[in-house]
């Protein structure tokens, strides 16, 4: 009883390990394809570069490997502070120009 137990136990594990082994090997592939190196061939003193290899390494990163979507709120926060309408001190020195710190006229006026 206790060694088809046994040999029960063996046959679902090895099951477990095949179901499990193959998105390993593609992970390690796709892994293997980015870190490649790009080959240049020259054919007749005429330097080839593999432009589809190089466009793949250059590529942005999937979206699925960004962050998660953020709330109102988070979004909010992470915007610079020129379209949160917050002070700059370099954009008001840029603003008024020569008359910055004795006048309250700008040099050039806004639009």
């Amino acid at each position: 009883m206790r060694e088809s137990l046994m040999a029960g136990l063996r046959a679902a594990l090895i099951l477990a390990l095949l179901l499990v082994l193959p998105p390993v090997r593609a992970v390690e592939t796709k892994k293997q394809e980015d870190t490649a190196p790009c080959i240049e061939v020259q054919v007749n003193g005429e330097r080839i570069p593999a432009w589809d290899c190089l466009q793949r390494k250059l590529a942005p990163a999937s979206k699925a490997a960004k962050s998660p979507a953020l709330s109102e709120a988070e979004r909010l926060m992470r915007q610079p502070g020129n379209q949160l309408m917050q002070y700059n001190l370099e954009g008001t020195r840029q603003r008024m120009g020569d008359a910055f710190g004795r006048s309250v006229v700008p040099q050039r006026p806004a639009r």
